[in-house]
């Protein structure tokens, strides 16, 4: 263990990680160097207290999510509805909170693939109609009865 002095964890690509423990300082060839017990459960619970937090979603945030997702710049847009070069603008603002509704996208796109996410099943269902929908002319049909107008079940 490394006593009671805080260690600034930087490497998570992260400004605000600081461990108390688990880690510790070691000695190697090229100088001192840090080990980290159990990096991948440490990085697995920094992303839930990033998804869990009240706190808004940096961009920095972000970056370490789609990591943590495995997911290259591209593949994160499209799973969040937008383009590369706007996951390569948020993610370069590292200290800028994204807009609410990327800020909710990225958390809920987080804990449904990390398997808690109330939105799975919306998320999955979006997707399929998004690869549906190009190439297609989409009516929203609606029709009244006595009860007033609904949208209708009628496929236009």
């Amino acid at each position: 263990m490394s006593g009671d002095k805080l260690f600034h964890y930087t490497k998570s690509g992260l400004d605000d990680v600081w461990l108390a423990n688990g880690y510790r300082i070691e000695t190697t060839e090229y100088g001192e160097g840090v080990a980290i017990d159990h990096a991948l459960e440490l990085h697995q619970v920094i992303a839930r207290a990033i998804v869990d937090s009240a706190r808004p979603i940096l961009g920095q945030h972000a970056r370490f999510l789609r990591v943590m997702l495995d997911l290259s710049q591209t593949d994160f847009g499209k799973l969040l509805g937008v383009d590369r070069a706007t996951v390569i603008r948020w993610e370069k603002a590292r200290e800028k909170p994204l807009g609410l509704m990327a800020d909710i996208a990225i958390r809920e796109t987080y804990a449904a693939r990390a398997g808690r996410g109330l939105m799975a099943d919306v998320i999955r269902q979006l997707q399929e109609a998004d690869e549906k929908r190009h190439g297609h002319d989409y009516r929203s049909v609606f029709e009244t009865k006595n009860s007033g107008w609904r949208e209708s079940s009628l496929v236009a």
